[in-house]
């Protein structure tokens, strides 16, 4: 059936003073405008029935009831975001609800059903433990200018990831609700003026390693045309076996037994907090790296599983299925490395890093520590160990796992292109980051910062609130330079979901393991041989984990 068949022709607020609106199978959605743009946008429409009760911990099913009594939603009010886990500054301090499968759509001004024009889908970062569409950072006001911009909520911690294989619940939720949105779009999108055909997923750091691991499941090709991964990448999975050790123990804490699934879906949210708090609760103080070393010794924490199912095998070895950029920030550990020690920055200690070295690697972190020598950053403006911790989280946790998506893409003959972002935003980018010049330099190019320019967020920043309102909102704004690195980016995004090539005046090579090319953005935009030369010894000492 053609997608668009279900549908009516959708009102404009460019063709009469009433808000946007459209009509769906459900019913019709009103929207409204953007505090500073033309852009419309219609938020927390929903895609999912409510993963509660007895659809807790299960795969979701997709939401086919009429929206209300009459058929109508109002659109306009932001959606609650999913039950949040950990003290992560990035974690979302609003509404929360277990009733949370939904997602935001932002349209151009002046789009007819006949316009077809490309698809951005958003998967947001946070450990998968935290995160929400409604940080205002992911809105799309700005850079749905040639484009439809979607973003989507999904379950994240035990309610996204919980697998206990002899209760027969076998985890991946939160991913699977990424792919339900994603036929949701194939569905719906024709709707609002988009293309079915010309959807691009793109993801930040866990929404990265969830935009990997989707890239290779087999039916992947017939939902998306094209994928953008921001420091994610392709990351040894556990398997469900593997994720054992840590999710008995958390079922311990909720005093159900393992082969229980009625109990542990029965287990109200706080304890559900109060277990995942106590199991993190004695974890040294360390910055955080996901490796099976971690969290008290039982292993993986909360993600994607190798089930044999929905991911029969590891992602890793068979590389994205549709044309991709794929990419890393210069610094992207130092954010880390900030969240865990903050003002007490410069007065790391030798010790602590040997702690940081023991908790994450064991018996190899002498090895980690010969190829990362506190005397190789003597010159650190903050302290060497800040900044070998900084490095070790960006080598093995982004750069390494991006070089591995390359070449596993590039090995099964699909286009793919890198980058290397190493510019310093001029402006704080999250209410969670201080706007504070001096902070921002010692961060560099750290985790997130790339995006609001894929965003193009260059005004009013930190954002602060509804797409509709300008109240909380800074007042810092990027440079001109600035402006062009988020032009160069937005367009390459929105190129590759329209053509599957990032096609700009600049011409972007297509990365291969010979010459390793990209693109390296700094203070200008340059093609760039990369360099992933420490990434031989990280896999080294992956093998021997």
């Amino acid at each position: 059936m053609r997608p668009g068949s279900f549908f009516a022709i959708f009102s404009l607020s460019s063709l009469s003073t009433a808000a946007p609106s459209v009509r769906l199978l459900n019913g019709t959605l009103t929207g409204s405008q953007c505090a500073y743009s033309e852009t419309n946008f219609y938020l927390a429409i929903p895609y999912a029935r409510p993963p509660i009760g007895e659809f807790r911990f299960t795969a979701p099913s997709i939401f086919n009831a009429k929206y209300g009594k009459d058929g109508s939603l109002n659109a306009t009010l932001p959606a609650a975001s999913c039950p949040q886990f950990g003290s992560s500054s990035f974690a979302e301090s609003g509404v929360q609800s277990e009733d949370c499968l939904t997602l935001d759509v932002y349209v151009p001004p002046r789009i007819s059903i006949q316009s077809k024009l490309p698809v951005k889908v958003w998967l947001y970062g946070g450990f998968n433990e935290a995160g929400g569409i409604s940080d205002a950072t992911y809105n799309g006001c700005f850079s749905a200018k040639d484009s439809i911009v979607v973003t989507v909520n999904y379950r994240v911690g035990p309610l996204g990831y919980l697998s206990v294989k002899k209760a027969g619940l076998m985890g991946n939720y939160g991913l699977q609700d990424q792919l339900l949105a994603l036929k949701w779009v194939q569905s719906n999108i024709y709707a609002f003026g988009g293309d079915p055909k010309k959807v691009l997923l793109f993801g930040q750091s866990a929404g990265a390693l969830d935009t990997y691991a989707l890239g290779t499941i087999r039916e992947i090709e017939s939902i998306i045309s094209a994928a953008a991964i921001q420091s994610g990448g392709s990351r040894t999975l556990p398997t469900i076996d593997d994720a054992e050790n840590f999710t008995s123990k958390f079922v311990e804490m909720l005093n159900c037994t393992t082969f229980d699934a009625q109990c542990i879906r029965e287990v109200p949210l706080a304890q559900l907090n109060e277990a995942f708090a106590s199991l993190v609760s004695s974890r040294p103080n360390v910055p955080a790296l996901d490796t099976n070393r971690q969290n008290n010794g039982f292993g993986y924490g909360w993600g994607p599983v190798v089930d044999g199912t929905f991911l029969e095998e590891q992602p890793e070895k068979i590389g994205m299925r549709v044309p991709s950029i794929i990419g890393n920030n210069a610094n992207d550990g130092a954010l880390f490395v900030l969240a865990q020690y903050g003002a007490a920055l410069t007065n790391i200690t030798e010790s602590q890093y040997q702690e940081f070295l023991l908790y994450s690697f064991g018996r190899l972190a002498s090895n980690v520590s010969i190829s990362y020598p506190l005397s190789k950053y003597n010159s650190s403006v903050i302290s060497p160990e800040f900044s070998a911790m900084s490095d070790i989280i960006t080598d093995y946790g982004y750069k390494c796992p991006t070089y591995r998506a390359l070449k596993a893409t590039e090995a099964r003959g699909v286009n793919v292109w890198a980058y290397n972002f190493n510019h310093t935003p001029t402006c704080s980018w999250y209410q969670a980051i201080p706007n504070d010049p001096e902070i921002l330099q010692l961060l560099g190019p750290t985790h997130t910062a790339e995006i609001p320019y894929v965003f193009s967020l260059t005004n009013h920043l930190p954002l602060s609130g509804s797409p509709s309102s300008t109240s909380g909102n800074g007042n810092c704004s990027f440079d001109h330079a600035e402006i062009a690195i988020s032009q160069f980016m937005e367009r390459a995004w929105t190129a590759l979901a329209k053509d599957k090539r990032p096609a700009l005046t600049l011409v972007w090579p297509k990365w291969n393991r010979n010459s390793y090319t990209g693109i390296h953005i700094e203070n200008l935009i340059e093609i760039s041989e990369l360099d992933y030369s420490n990434c031989a010894f990280w896999d080294k000492i992956s093998n021997r984990m």
